[in-house]
C-alpha cells in the first residue's frame, strides 16, 4: 500500500507526520550530516572540536537567543500591520486607504539596512527622554524591519481580499448575513488561506533580515559570529578554519529556523484546506 501523502491528509486524514514526510525529514538529516562530513574532509577541521566549542558555544547561544527574540518581535508586529493595512487598502474610505498606500510606497522603496540605521539613530528622539536607552533604540531598529516587511504583507493581504469574488458577498447578503458575519464566515477564512503561501516566503525573508540589526550592535547571530571571527584573526588563538565553521553553523541555524516557520505555515494551509479548492490551497 502506498504511504499516505499530503493529498490524502487534505482529503480528510489530518495526520501531518505521514510516513512519506518522515522519510523526507530523515533524508534531509542524512544529507546535512554527509554535507558536514565532506566539509570536514575537504577543509581539515572537526565540527566537534572541543577547543572550538569551548570558546564559541557561549557566543552562539547569545546570538541564537537574540535572533529568536528579534524574530518574535518582527513577525507578529509585521503580520498585524500587514493584515489591517491590507483590509484598509480595499475599503472605500480614502481616509484609510490613502495613508496605507503612502506607508507601503515609503517602506518598500527604502532598503531595510538604511531603515535600521535611521531608526536606531533618530527613532529614540521621538520618545520621552526618560524612555531613552540603547535597548529601546535596538527595539526601534527591529520595528523598522517589521514595518518594511509589513509593507509587503499589506499587498499580500490586499491581494487575498481582492481574490474573493464579489458574488460571494452578494450571496451572503441574500442569505440574510450581516456585514460582520459575511466578513467573519466568508471573506476572512478565504483571505487567510489564500495569503498563507506568500506569507511563508515573506516570513522566511524577514527572519534573515533580522541579521541587519547587527549593524547597529544588536546581539544576534551574524553580529556575534563576526565578532568571534575578528577575535580569532586578531589574537591568533585558533585556526583560520574556525571562521568557516562559524559561518557554516550560522547558515544551518538560519535554515533550521526558516524551515520550521515555513513548515508550520504549510501545516496551517492543510489545516484550513477546503475541499474543492485543491488547485488553490495545495
Amino acid at each position: 500500500m502506498e504511504a499516505p501523502d499530503v493529498v490524502s491528509v487534505a482529503k480528510g486524514h489530518p495526520r501531518y507526520l505521514t510516513r512519506r514526510t518522515g522519510i523526507r525529514y530523515l533524508e534531509m538529516a542524512v544529507g546535512a550530516i554527509l554535507f558536514l562530513i565532506l566539509l570536514q574532509l575537504a577543509l581539515g577541521y572537526d565540527v566537534l572540536d572541543g577547543g572550538f566549542w569551548s570558546r564559541f558555544a557561549g557566543t552562539y547561544a547569545r546570538g541564537f537567543i537574540g535572533t529568536l527574540t528579534y524574530t518574535a518581535v518582527v513577525i507578529p508586529v509585521s503580520a498585524v500591520i500587514g493584515f489591517f493595512g491590507g483590509w484598509a487598502r480595499v475599503t472605500r474610505h480614502r481616509v484609510l486607504s490613502w495613508p496605507v498606500a503612502v506607508f507601503v510606497d515609503f517602506f518598500r522603496g527604502i532598503p531595510p539596512l538604511v531603515l535600521v540605521i535611521f531608526a536606531y539613530l533618530f527613532g529614540p528622539d521621538f520618545l520621552p527622554q526618560q524612555l531613552y536607552s540603547r535597548g529601546m533604540a535596538l527595539t526601534i531598529a527591529a520595528l523598522a524591519i517589521a514595518f518594511h516587511s509589513a509593507a509587503y504583507q499589506v499587498e499580500i493581504f490586499r491581494a487575498g481580499f481582492q481574490s474573493i469574488p464579489r458574488g460571494q458577498m452578494e450571496a451572503a447578503e441574500a442569505l440574510g448575513m450581516s456585514r460582520w458575519q459575511t466578513m467573519r464566515h466568508v471573506i476572512l477564512p478565504q483571505t487567510f488561506r489564500l495569503s498563507l503561501p506568500p506569507l511563508g516566503n515573506e516570513f522566511a525573508t524577514v527572519i534573515k533580515d533580522t541579521s541587519l540589526i547587527g549593524i547597529v550592535g544588536a546581539s544576534e547571530m551574524v553580529a556575534l559570529g563576526q565578532e568571534f571571527n575578528q577575535q580569532v584573526l586578531i589574537s591568533g588563538t585558533g585556526p583560520l578554519v574556525w571562521i568557516f565553521a562559524v559561518w557554516t553553523i550560522i547558515a544551518l541555524t538560519y535554515f533550521a529556523i526558516t524551515f520550521l516557520v515555513t513548515r508550520l505555515l504549510l501545516g496551517l494551509e492543510h489545516r484550513y484546506h477546503t475541499p474543492g479548492l485543491e488547485a488553490i490551497s495545495l
